[in-house]
């Protein structure tokens, strides 16, 4: 990875200024402590602040999330550029790994069969 020109912000710095201005726009309707990196984190990526507001979670659904990753989940995307996103290093950490299948001929073939 190359080091950011003089003067020019990293990724990083990039992704801690966006996410503070979200939550400056966001105000006092940031949502619990435990879901609200996955909240600022949709709104980043979809620059839609209304999911603040129509994003819901059971009680238990981070804790569950982390539990099946941690036992070896695997993360299924419907997108590559989805996919990409997902923080490899992490998953290591977790010992889960991700998929997309859009391009599997497999799931097109099946995809013909079913949708004809």
């Amino acid at each position: 990875m190359t080091a950011p020109r003089p003067g020019n912000p990293g990724p990083g710095e990039i992704e801690r200024r966006s996410f503070a201005i979200i939550h400056g726009e966001l105000g006092g309707r940031l949502p619990p402590a435990d879901i609200a990196p996955i909240v600022t984190r949709v709104i980043h990526a979809t620059a839609d602040f209304d999911y603040a507001d129509n994003l819901f979670f059971s009680e238990t659904a981070v804790r569950d999330a982390l539990a099946a990753l941690r036992e070896g989940a695997p993360i299924v995307t419907d997108t590559q550029m989805a996919r990409s996103g997902v923080n490899r290093r992490a998953c290591l950490a977790l010992g889960c790994e991700t998929h997309c299948l859009i391009g599997d001929p497999c799931v097109a073939a099946r995809a013909a069969e079913t949708c004809a």
